[in-house]
Formats: structure tokens, C-alpha cells, sequence
């Protein structure tokens, strides 16, 4: 019953609607981006097919990953932290977390359920992303032959080459492990939610905690701080896009990526069992 419950709070919140539209007007701007770059750099004289430096490199599958794996770093932890940081410290700005504790029901309980019913929608937030970018990649390019090589989405050294096929398996792993990748900002701002009461500030902290944890890991400098940071994990799904996957470092990322989340949903439960409602 709580469950069901929390599922219609997440619906006549408007949160799906507006990330929703959001996503649909992200992949308009990756697809404004792709042409625009294949006009620039030819002087107009390619199509959008041929966006890239050779006509048998760029497709649709190749137009879905970039834009997958950008959203998936940038554009998704946003979407997670906020509605994380939606839950509790949301619940009690509203004062609707008391009416809650009023009933019969543990603050255990509680918990779980908003954590689940959270989870269950950024699941369900990458699978439309990813099958939205997909569907444009097939309708306005084609799909084919994803080829990769070293380069901005640093998902491999060498050129790596996937059949239309091995390339569809590879982005259904790849949603898989990147919603569990984003399982470790959606647990920071649980963690947050529990101690900021005003739903803003916990949503405002999360996300620049995020950016900041994000750019720290992607900088040389901190090299030797990089492992203490959930940040420098959450890139691992790339591993799929392999023609042969190294499962070894795929589970020892997704491990790290847990071992981060569990931490901040044990602190985050431990101070929502414990804290006092005003």
C-alpha cells in the first residue's frame, strides 16, 4: 500500500513530465549539435548521415551512444540528485512526512519505499532515454556497424568494431549498469534529503556535490584522490562496448559504484531513524 502510494505522490508530482520533456529537448540539442558540426566542418557539403570524419564511422547507433553517454555523466546525476533530494527533505517542508509517521507504519518502511519507488523511475528514465535516442538514430540515420575509436568518450585505445547486433545487446547491459551507476548520486541525496529539511537546498547541495566530485575526477591533478570519489566509477558500463568485454573490471566498477551507494543509504537511513521532527 505505501508503495502504490509513494508511485501516485511521484505522479501528481509533475517530477516525470518535466524530465521527460527535458530528455526529449536534450536529444533535440545533441541533434542540432551533430548537424551543425558536420555543416561547419565541410562547408555544407555533407549531409547529416555523413556527420563525421568518414562516411562508414557515423550512424545511428553511433549518434545514441554519444548521447547516452553524456546524459548519462551530466545531464541524468541531475535528474537522480533531484529526486533524492526530493524525498524526504520534500516530505518535510510539506509536513506531510508527519501525517505520515502518524500511522502505523515504521520509518524503515518509509524509507524503503520512497528508495524503491525512486529507483524503479530513474530505471525507467535511462530505458526511455536510450530507446528514444535509438529511435531517432533509426529513423533519421540508420543504424549498422558501431565503430569506435580512441577519442572523446574514452570508451576504448584501440578501434573496436560491433555488429548492429552485438551493439543492441551492449546498450541493454549498458542500461543495466548505468542505472546502477547513477544508484550512487540518487544515495547522496538521500543522504542529504535526511539532514537539509528545505527540499531546494538539498536538491541545490546534491547536484553541485555531484559536478564538483565529476570535474575533481576528471582532472590529472587529483589522480591519487580519484579512487575515494563514486564519481571516478561511474563511467564503467562503457566496458560493454567492447568486442570482447572484460567482466572482471566491469564488476569491480559496479562494485565500487555499490559499496558507495550502500554507504551513503546506511548513513541516510541511520539519521532518518534517528533525527527529531520538529
Amino acid at each position: 500500500m505505501i508503495y502504490k502510494f509513494e508511485y501516485h505522490k511521484l505522479q501528481r508530482s509533475h517530477r516525470p513530465s518535466y524530465s521527460i520533456l527535458s530528455i526529449v529537448l536534450y536529444l533535440f540539442f545533441i541533434l542540432f549539435g551533430f548537424y551543425t558540426y558536420a555543416q561547419t566542418e565541410t562547408g555544407g557539403q555533407v549531409t547529416f548521415r555523413y556527420t563525421f570524419e568518414n562516411r562508414s564511422y557515423f550512424n545511428g547507433l553511433t549518434f545514441a551512444l554519444y548521447a547516452f553517454y553524456f546524459a548519462v555523466m551530466m545531464v541524468l546525476p541531475i535528474f537522480a540528485a533531484t529526486e533524492g533530494g526530493a524525498q524526504i527533505a520534500g516530505e518535510t517542508s510539506k509536513r506531510t512526512l508527519y501525517l505520515m509517521l502518524a500511522r502505523p507504519l515504521s520509518r524503515s518502511r518509509i524509507f524503503f519505499s520512497k528508495l524503491l519507488v525512486s529507483f524503479l523511475y530513474l530505471f525507467i528514465l535511462v530505458g526511455f532515454l536510450l530507446s528514444f535516442a535509438l529511435t531517432i538514430g533509426l529513423i533519421l540515420v540508420g543504424w549498422g556497424t558501431l565503430n569506435l575509436y580512441p577519442g572523446v568518450l574514452q570508451m576504448t585505445h584501440v578501434h573496436q568494431s560491433l555488429t548492429q547486433n552485438q551493439a543492441l545487446i551492449a546498450f541493454t547491459y549498458a542500461w543495466i549498469l548505468a542505472t546502477i551507476s547513477l544508484s550512487a548520486p540518487l544515495a547522496m541525496s538521500f543522504y542529504l534529503s535526511t539532514w537539509i529539511r528545505n527540499p531546494l537546498n538539498a536538491v541545490s547541495t546534491s547536484i553541485a556535490i555531484y559536478l564538483i566530485l565529476y570535474v575533481m575526477s576528471e582532472i590529472h591533478f587529483f589522480a591519487k584522490l580519484r579512487p575515494y570519489f563514486f564519481t571516478s566509477y561511474m563511467g564503467f558500463w562503457r566496458e560493454v562496448f567492447r568486442e570482447n568485454i572484460l567482466w572482471d573490471r566491469v564488476f569491480e566498477d559496479a562494485s565500487c559504484i555499490l559499496m558507495f551507494t550502500f554507504a551513503f543509504l546506511a548513513l541516510a537511513h541511520r539519521q532518518f531513524r534517528l533525527r527529531e521532527e520538529i
